[in-house]
């Protein structure tokens, strides 16, 4: 069962049993992320079991996006990570939300605590290793944003931008080519992409509403900006097609814990420890 939470100019409903989903989260009524479908059914074709549930607004995708072999165990990571098909456990504060949930896998326990102020939400998360060996993972947040009301987005330097989907590096060597390429993407097309070894960890977008979203991160921790493009063109059934964008913090050069463990470019907790990060999300009017 869905909740309402309320703070100043911000609105929360969120979904404990359904991974902690943000069903919605609206800044001055303005919707900041896309809405559940009014009709669901799941596509036809194989596009892995995240696709077999609606898909929107926000979860976490924890210990991996990518499905993959858990490094050192017998255990496939599920497609999107384990945490977003569990219960969690919430509690409502004052001026925020505090979620956490414990692995059914491995001995790691994810907090997701959400402080709102009158026009900042900055998303507080931690992991902690019950364990006794260290235990590596990727966390990468999965805000899914309605691309259709994005005019604008400026992006740090990068090195590279991979092309995920057709698995090869694109010829775009500047912050403006890559969003002159994004905003000219026809409808019917998706694209998911990776800006490697950015040079710090801000970005910005800018609404038709004529607000901004200044995104602030740790790039020690995430030298990576994974950018998912769906101008209506994922999945590709009719009815299916999805207009949505999300721009996630990536520990690694992709959201593969597999691809990041042998990088060496994966989080990782020694047992007993625990790790925090913050990452800040501004609106602005222009």
């Amino acid at each position: 069962m869905s909740k309402l939470f309320k703070y100043k100019n911000w609105q929360v409903v969120y979904s404990p049993s359904d991974g902690a989903r943000l069903d919605r989260l609206l800044f001055n009524e303005v919707d900041l992320l896309t809405v559940e479908p009014k009709l669901f059914s799941p596509p036809v074709a194989d596009y892995g079991v995240y696709e077999s549930r609606p898909v929107y607004g926000y979860d976490d995708c924890f210990p991996s996006v990518s499905e993959c072999p858990y490094p050192g165990m017998d255990w496939i990571v599920p497609d999107h990570g384990e945490v977003c098909w569990l219960p969690w456990e919430v509690v409502e504060k004052e001026s925020g939300l505090e979620f956490w949930v414990k692995s059914r896998e491995l001995p790691l326990t994810l907090k997701r605590k959400l402080v709102f102020s009158k026009n900042k939400l900055t998303w507080h998360f931690e992991v902690a290793n019950t364990g006794n060996k260290t235990l590596p993972f990727q966390h990468i947040i999965h805000p899914l944003m309605p691309l259709n009301e994005v005019v604008g987005l400026q992006v740090p330097g990068f090195k590279a931008v991979f092309d995920d989907i057709n698995e090869l590096n694109l010829n775009l060597n500047t912050p403006i080519e890559l969003e002159k390429y994004l905003l000219e993407q026809p409808k019917g097309t998706a694209n998911m992409l990776f800006l490697q070894n950015i040079k710090e960890g801000r970005l910005k977008l800018k609404f038709k509403t004529g607000i901004t979203l200044e995104v602030q991160f740790s790039k020690a921790l995430f030298p990576s900006i994974g950018i998912w493009w769906n101008n209506n063109g994922y999945p590709n059934e009719y009815g299916l097609r999805r207009n949505e964008c999300a721009f996630e913090p990536v520990s690694g050069s992709n959201s593969s814990l597999e691809d990041a463990y042998k990088e060496s470019s994966c989080l990782s907790l020694p047992p007993g420890k625990k790790l925090n990060w913050n990452i800040e999300w501004k609106i602005n009017h222009s």
